[in-house]
C-alpha cells in the first residue's frame, strides 16, 4: 500500500506525534498523585522512564501499544519493512533498558497504553504492590 501523503506532508504529520505529556502519561501522573507517593515525571536517568521514585528505585514506563509491540508476534506482519524494523528495535531497546536498570538495582514496571486507559485500577494495584515490595 502506498502512502496517501507526500513525503513532506508525512514528515509534518509524524512531527506532531508527541513523546512527552501524552494522554497516557497524564492519566498515569494523576493515578500516581492519587496514590500519595511522589514520583518524578521524566527523570533524567538511564532508559528515560516516564516516572521514577528514586528513593525506592522504581522506574515506570508507559508503553504505547503500537510503538512498543503489544502482542506483536500474534499480529499480522506489517507491510512496510521500516515499521517492522522500528517496532522490533523498540522492543529490543526496551529489553536492554530493563536488564541494565535491574542490574543497577532498579525495579522496572512497564504498563501498556490500553491498560492505563481501560483498566487503571489494575495499573494502580501493580504500582502499589511494587511500591510495598521495595
Amino acid at each position: 500500500m502506498t502512502d496517501i501523503f507526500t513525503p513532506e506532508k508525512r514528515s509534518w504529520v509524524m512531527s506532531r506525534i508527541r513523546g512527552s505529556n501524552t494522554k497516557i502519561d497524564l492519566i498515569m501522573k494523576q493515578m500516581l498523585e492519587d496514590t500519595g507517593y511522589r514520583f518524578e515525571m521524566y527523570p533524567k536517568m538511564y532508559g528515560n522512564p516516564d516516572f521514577a521514585h528514586k528513593r525506592k528505585r522504581i522506574a515506570i514506563f508507559c508503553d504505547g501499544d503500537f510503538w512498543h509491540g503489544y502482542r506483536y508476534g500474534q499480529k499480522k506482519r506489517l507491510a512496510k519493512k521500516f515499521w517492522r524494523d522500528k517496532i522490533e528495535n523498540n522492543m529490543r531497546r526496551d529489553r536492554r533498558y530493563n536488564r541494565k536498570l535491574r542490574r543497577d538495582g532498579w525495579s522496572v514496571l512497564r504498563l501498556w497504553e490500553h491498560d492505563i486507559e481501560k483498566n487503571p485500577e489494575k495499573c494502580r494495584r501493580k504500582i502499589l504492590a511494587k511500591f510495598h515490595s521495595r
